[in-house]
């Protein structure tokens, strides 16, 4: 394998990704550049059979610590199974009790504990998976109601609100972290341009009050290639040490950020037939009208997932589909790119609703439960890389 490393400035990635030059406030940014060895074009897939009967849920399957959990949001309850999908327990269950919950969007594994997010409300449940703490998202604290109707800023924390559709969560240094966007008349994403190149994409909150404490992340300039593609304003990340990387939905690059969500790094492949003739849509009438058409025949890049012990990322993405008239999402066809030391060392073909969750033993393991339309099974594969 070969890696070509390159320090350009963000100006020169404009030109490259966006082929649109725009100045900018970022630091020099290191695109890696690499010579694919693709030796991979096929993974066997075996599904799990998990012991549980009569499941009517809807949700998705996580790993810690070597477990599967299926996080059912439909009946708010948590599930436990080994690797081979023998059930071990219900740690958390719908309900007032100490050990119980209402409803959730959101959840994630943090050492020994387990946190919710339900709404704009965090539930923390210890290692007894009782509930330790909750407190709710505060991101009015510092913020002025009359410069946020008037003169909206992109560093106001109080022009934001959480990202519901397609967030992710997480907990590092005693902070929590949550996507979110901003709605605002006067700086959104359907007809401000200062929204794709100065709004922020998390917010950094305190644990324990709710309140929140910065705004972070910014957008790659491939966004302003487009005027506007709020359809695909979506981005996905995975964790690792003191890094983020962080994957957006038009932009074939990967990007390697710090903790305070800084671009250091970009690395990635253009994906396979892409198709990716994007419909712009500045006005909210057509928001609704456009919104599974340009998702069911586009392409556009999703879950990422980096693997430390293998310096293996995994990264899904729809190819877009050939029938220019589909309407359906699953007819958009999906793959997914395999890096190793940020070389391209494969891209196969995947079910829809694949997604890497994790690595227990020699296993590679991915959830697909996210397609099953009637809810009634828990869909979990796994894989080895040969």
């Amino acid at each position: 394998m070969k890696n070509k490393f390159l320090t350009v400035c963000l100006f020169l990635l404009v030109a490259m990704a966006c082929s649109k030059q725009e100045k900018s406030e970022s630091k020099e940014l290191t695109i890696i550049s690499n010579n694919s060895e693709e030796d991979i074009n096929q993974i066997k897939l075996e599904k799990l059979e998990f012991d549980i009967e009569d499941l009517i849920g809807r949700g998705e399957a996580v790993i810690s610590n070597e477990n599967i959990y299926f996080v059912d949001k439909l009946n708010s309850q948590l599930l436990k199974f080994d690797a081979e999908g023998n059930y071990l327990e219900t740690p958390i269950s719908k309900g007032e009790g100490p050990s119980e919950i209402q409803r959730f969007e959101n959840f994630i594994i943090s050492g020994d504990f387990k946190y919710f997010l339900s709404g704009y409300t965090i539930y923390e449940f210890d290692q007894k998976n009782e509930l330790s703490n909750r407190t709710v998202l505060d991101f009015y604290h510092g913020s002025s109601m009359k410069e946020i109707e008037s003169n909206p800023q992109p560093d106001d924390p109080g022009i934001y609100e959480v990202k519901y559709s397609n967030n992710e969560i997480f907990v590092r240094d005693g902070k929590f972290y949550s996507k979110i966007e901003t709605s605002n008349p006067k700086l959104n994403f359907l007809m401000h341009e200062k929204y794709y190149k100065k709004s922020a994409n998390y917010g950094e909150f305190d644990l324990k009050t709710g309140k929140i404490l910065r705004v972070l992340g910014k957008k790659p300039p491939i966004y302003l290639k487009y005027k506007y593609i709020p359809h695909f304003d979506f981005y996905y990340h995975d964790l690792s040490d003191d890094e983020i990387y962080i994957s957006f939905e038009p932009d074939s690059l990967i990007y390697i950020a710090d903790k305070d969500f800084n671009f250091k790094e970009a690395f990635g492949v253009s994906g396979k037939g892409m198709i990716q003739e994007y419909i712009e849509v500045s006005e909210l009438d057509d928001y609704d009208d456009y919104w599974k058409g340009n998702r069911a025949r586009n392409g556009f890049y999703r879950q990422i997932k980096f693997i430390a012990e293998d310096d293996l990322l995994f990264r899904t993405y729809n190819t877009g589909s050939k029938d220019r008239s589909s309407t359906e999402y699953e007819d958009n066809p999906l793959r997914m790119q395999i890096y190793k030391s940020k070389v391209l060392i494969g891209d196969v073909e995947i079910p829809n609703y694949f997604k890497v969750i994790g690595k227990i033993g020699e296993y590679f393991y991915a959830d697909g439960s996210g397609g099953n339309p009637d809810n009634e099974e828990i869909v979990v594969y796994k894989f080895k890389l040969e």
